[in-house]
């Protein structure tokens, strides 16, 4: 599972590349450089969403239907996690500027 970690991180991190992200310079913010728009990132993260979370899902409900309880927290654990900082990185970190 460290592999996923690190393979969706890089992941959503590419997935979610601005184009403007060009424009930062050491010590800017997102907030200096210019926004997409809300059409353009939903499209980025749902893309994203659906390469990274559906193979989990289907381990989850795998999981689910075998009746191993420890497997099945664990991959709910790491959905909610790629969720969050997909959530994050795509929309939360705009919100502040």
């Amino acid at each position: 599972m460290v592999g996923y970690f690190a393979f969706a991180y890089f992941a959503i991190e590419f997935f979610s590349l601005n184009k403007y992200d060009w424009m930062l310079e050491p010590g800017d913010s997102v907030c200096s450089i210019p926004h997409q728009s809300f059409g353009n990132r939903s499209i980025q993260a749902g893309i994203a969403a659906f390469f990274l979370i559906t193979p989990l899902l289907v381990a989850l409900l795998r999981n689910l239907y075998i009746g191993n309880r420890y497997k099945t927290g664990y991959y709910a654990a790491v959905i909610l996690g790629v969720v969050l900082y997909g959530g994050w990185i795509f929309f939360g970190r705009f919100v502040v500027c």
